[in-house]
This record gives structure tokens, C-alpha cells and sequence, in this order.
């Protein structure tokens, strides 16, 4: 096979990069989503704070007389987030006078408070019933409070001394010393995620549109006139490289969109990614993409009409996103012997070993069989891909079956 020119691959790569990217799919698709990360990331801040600065309204229904001054102590702290008002109490009370006081304007829940129940621990608290997430919101800003509240009651009422109730309030600390294992740290898991969800995400999105391409301009016979100036393994590589740059300033595009949204709106720590967390994450991003591109591109030169391929396409998109489907027990157990053999297998070893990568340290013999597979791999499947796109490419009447693909490698 003859060596390819460079700058035919490169004239080659250019072309679809500049092509596709005008293309107004690719221009929505790109834009869009970030809009959605950055809208989604400021409803839901907004939406919090709003929540947050929001103070509930209690009022208490004190049947016992005594515990009321208990929540009044409470909600002097600074950090309350609730005011306080005493509701009357006129010897009887019932569900409808509990209706009542819940639906005035200016209260958002009612707490019955009587001896027996605030005995037993189990005082009942009245809200207005929606399907939105406001009772749970009402519940978690007062439930700490009346909890303090009620310990305070029972402190006082057993009488208990000031050195024996700091005794009985002293919190416990845990001091964790992990022997065994590995401590979890983020810098860790952020780069073989990223890493991952951009190989499957170029496979979804930009793999499809390669073998469309493909079959477009082989109906159209633009290929014909291509393969009259370079050879099929420049014009199989160009390809590969165009829609790679294509694939890496969208998924750019949409990381840095990512990152800005999360850091803004979340409270992220700080990482210290080294060369060690971001190299080997990003060289099986880059042989499983060309491993994966060349399958498409050659699967594009077989088939005639467009319809044709989609059945194979959906097979190549299922095999990247498989070991996602079976996520659970591999990440819970990355280190067992079929998760070892499947990380050996070249369609699955991509994604696969990205997910160990992330909840793990994975063996420097490991990372090195694993990648040289997929390495040797990636050019078997380029080079078949290139006999395949060369051998089918030209054939516009029909798709290439199997014994066409036989007979291009098995010589007569």
C-alpha cells in the first residue's frame, strides 16, 4: 500500500471541516445545547436561592402550654429560616379550624403541639397540599428547629444539670483512617468522564453524519472525482481527521459551556489535574474515536442509499454505550477478572476502561495492554476500512454484500 501524502490528507480534512461546519445542523446543534446547559444551570440557582431566602411561616397550636417558649428560643438563632406565631386555642380544635389557619395568607404550616404526642415524640404538622416540592421544603427548614426544641424540653424536664446536659449534647467526631483502598479524589474521576462521554457523544452525533456523508457523495458521484487525485486512504483519512476537528471544537465548545455552568452555579472544589490523570484518558479517546470513525467510514462506502445503513449504524452506536448498560457491577467491582478480560476487547475497551479509570487506579501493565490492543487494533480497523472504502466505493448500483467483501481480500 502506498504511503499517503500528508497534505492530501490535510486538503482532504479541511474541506469536510469548513463544509460541515456551515452546516446549519451543525451550527443549531452546537449552540443549542450549551443555551440549555447555561438556562438550566440558571433556573435551578435562581430557583434554589429563591427558596433558600424564602422564610417559612409556622404557626404552633401549643395544647401544653409549656413548649411554645422552647421554639421562640429557637428561632432567635441566626441562622433560622422560619418566624413564629402562637395560634388560638379554645379547649377543642379540629381538622377544619386546622384548615383554616393553614389557608390564611400569611402562615404555611400549622404544628400541633399536646402532651402526649410531644411525649412520644410525634407532633403533627399541617401543610397545604400541593405535588410540588414546597411541603418538603416547609418540613427540612423546621424540622431541625423543633428536634433542638424538643431536646431542650426534655433536658429541662428531667432536670438535668448544666455539666451533665453538655454531656448529653456533646457531639461525636469521627476520625476516619482508611487502611485499605484508595482515598476517592475528583481529579481522579473528572478526566476519564469528560473523556468518555466525548467519545460516545462523537460516535453518536459526528459518526453518523460521517457514513451519511459518505453515501451522499458516493450517490452523487463526488468520489469518483476525488479518488481521480488522491488515493482511498488519504481521502479515508481526511475524513477521519475533518470530522475529528469537527467532533473536538463541538465537544469543546460544550465542556467549556459545562465547566462555566457547574462553576458558577455549584460549588465545585479545586482539582489538580496532572499529566498523569490527563494523558491516558485522552489516548483512548483518540485511538477508540479512529477506531470507531474508520467502521463508520467503511460502512458508508458499502451501502447505496442512506436507509441502508441505519441498521448497522445503530449497531456500531450500541457497542461504545454497551459497557455503560452493565455500568452498575462494573463499578462496583472494576477489578474483577471478566471486567479485566472485557477491557482487552478492542469495541469495548474504550469506554470501558474510561469507567475503571474513574473509580480506580488501574496497574501501569494494565493501562499499557489495554491501550496497545486498541492501538493495533485502530489500525487494523483503518486498514481494512481503507481496502473496504476502496474496494466499494465506486459500486453506485447496489450495496456491497458479503461476498463482495470476501472477494476483496481473499484472492482467487
Amino acid at each position: 500500500m502506498k504511503i499517503p501524502d500528508i497534505n492530501n490528507i490535510f486538503k482532504v480534512a479541511r474541506w469536510e471541516f469548513v463544509k460541515n461546519i456551515k452546516s446549519p445542523m451543525f451550527l443549531v446543534l452546537t449552540l443549542v445545547i450549551p443555551l440549555i446547559m447555561l438556562a438550566a444551570g440558571f433556573i435551578g440557582y435562581i430557583t434554589e436561592h429563591l427558596l433558600e431566602d424564602d422564610q417559612v411561616h409556622l404557626s404552633v397550636l401549643d395544647k401544653t402550654g409549656v413548649f411554645l417558649p422552647y421554639l421562640q428560643e429557637q428561632e432567635k438563632d441566626p441562622y433560622s429560616d422560619y418566624t413564629l406565631k402562637a395560634a388560638p386555642y379554645h379547649g377543642q380544635t379540629d381538622i377544619k379550624s386546622y384548615r383554616e389557619e393553614i389557608e390564611k395568607e400569611d402562615v404555611d404550616a400549622l404544628l400541633v403541639v399536646d402532651k402526649e404526642s410531644l411525649e412520644k415524640g410525634n407532633l403533627s404538622l399541617y401543610i397545604e397540599g400541593t405535588r410540588s416540592i414546597t411541603p418538603h421544603r416547609i418540613e427540612n427548614k423546621i424540622e431541625n428547629a423543633i428536634n433542638k426544641a424538643a431536646t431542650s424540653y426534655r433536658i429541662d424536664q428531667m432536670g438535668l444539670e448544666a455539666g451533665q446536659i453538655r454531656q448529653v449534647t456533646a457531639p461525636v467526631k469521627l476520625e476516619k483512617q482508611q487502611i485499605t483502598g484508595e482515598d476517592w479524589d475528583l481529579a481522579d474521576f473528572i478526566a476519564p468522564v469528560i473523556a468518555g462521554s466525548a467519545l460516545i457523544i462523537s460516535v453518536i452525533l459526528s459518526g453518523q453524519i460521517l457514513m451519511y456523508g459518505v453515501i451522499k457523495e458516493k450517490r452523487n458521484r463526488v468520489v469518483e472525482i476525488l479518488l481521480s487525485s488522491i488515493s482511498s486512504l488519504e481521502l479515508l483519512l481526511g475524513k477521519m481527521a475533518g470530522f475529528g476537528a469537527l467532533s473536538l471544537a463541538q465537544v469543546s465548545i460544550w465542556l467549556g459551556t459545562g465547566l462555566f455552568a457547574a462553576y458558577t452555579f455549584l460549588e465545585i472544589p479545586e482539582m489538580n489535574l496532572t499529566a498523569s490523570h490527563l494523558v491516558p484518558p485522552v489516548l483512548f479517546f483518540f485511538f477508540g474515536y479512529l477506531m470507531f470513525f474508520s467502521i463508520f467510514t467503511a460502512l458508508g462506502a458499502t451501502m447505496k442509499e442512506a436507509e441502508g445503513g441505519s441498521q448497522a449504524q445503530g449497531l456500531i452506536i450500541v457497542i461504545p454505550v454497551l459497557p455503560l448498560m452493565f455500568s452498575g457491577p462494573l463499578l462496583q467491582a472494576p477489578e474483577t477478572t471478566w471486567v479485566k478480560i472485557i477491557s482487552h476487547v478492542p469495541f469495548f475497551t474504550p469506554t470501558t476502561v474510561l469507567l475503571r479509570m474513574g473509580v480506580s487506579t488501574l496497574p501501569f501493565w494494565e493501562i499499557a495492554t489495554t491501550l496497545s490492543v486498541l492501538i493495533l487494533s485502530t489500525a487494523l480497523f483503518i486498514y481494512l476500512g481503507s481496502r473496504i472504502f476502496e474496494g466499494t466505493i465506486l459500486q453506485y448500483e447496489r450495496s456491497a454484500g458479503l461476498k463482495d467483501l470476501k472477494a476483496l481480500f481473499v484472492k482467487k
